[in-house]
């Protein structure tokens, strides 16, 4: 429990736990427990309410992507949410709610979670939160302390980074969709897009 929070512990929350923690490395796994702590810890700022259970299962299978576990030639978020919807499908959860968990994590490169429901939002938000940061955040820092001493972050900065990097070098050519206006965008005035650790160096961590 932190902060009066508990965690799910149903049978399918457990199992996408062990799963997370089978496939990932320690850094890899310590941050999808973050996110998901996170997404509550927004929520409680909040006060609202939100479907826990598909938070976690979201937030901890966000990531299957970047593992050895989900190898397919799409990019990650797409083969990790193909795999986390199998997953979930196989050990019993009903098709639609486990299209909800795959929605989530298919879409959570994008800014489409933030207007998708409150649950998809605060688990956005808890994503960002380790990623990259959320200016104004108000997260009570003696929270915080607690999840990153339960899932300490292992220098997550760097290791995320080398795991984008894997990403872009095992799938060449990269076949990530530009948005069509951010097209037009740079071929008016061309936009300087920042490399990965400048995002991650934006997170109000120091690794």
């Amino acid at each position: 429990m932190i902060a009066d929070i508990t965690e799910p512990d149903s049978a399918i929350a457990r199992q996408a736990e062990e799963l997370a923690r089978r496939v990932s490395s320690d850094t890899l796994f310590n941050h999808v427990m973050r996110c998901y702590w996170f997404a509550e810890l927004f929520a409680q700022q909040e006060g609202t309410k939100v479907d826990s259970e598909l938070m976690f299962l979201s937030a901890v299978l966000h990531d299957l992507g970047l593992t050895e576990e989900a190898p397919g030639p799409h990019r990650f978020e797409v083969e990790g949410a193909g795999v986390a919807r199998s997953f979930l499908e196989a050990h019993g959860v009903p098709a639609e709610r486990a299209q909800l968990v795959w929605d989530n994590i298919a879409l959570h490169t994008w800014d489409v979670n933030p207007f998708r429901g409150d649950t998809s939002r605060l688990m956005q938000l808890g994503l960002s939160y380790d990623v990259s940061g959320v200016q104004d955040a108000g997260l009570d820092p003696a929270d915080v302390a607690e999840v990153l001493r339960r899932y300490p972050r292992l220098q997550f900065k760097r290791a995320f980074n080398e795991l984008l990097n894997r990403e872009v070098d095992t799938k060449q050519p990269y076949n990530h969709w530009v948005h069509i206006c951010t097209r037009v965008a740079h071929n008016r005035s061309p936009i300087q897009i920042v490399d990965a650790p400048v995002v991650l160096d934006w997170a109000p961590f120091d690794e």
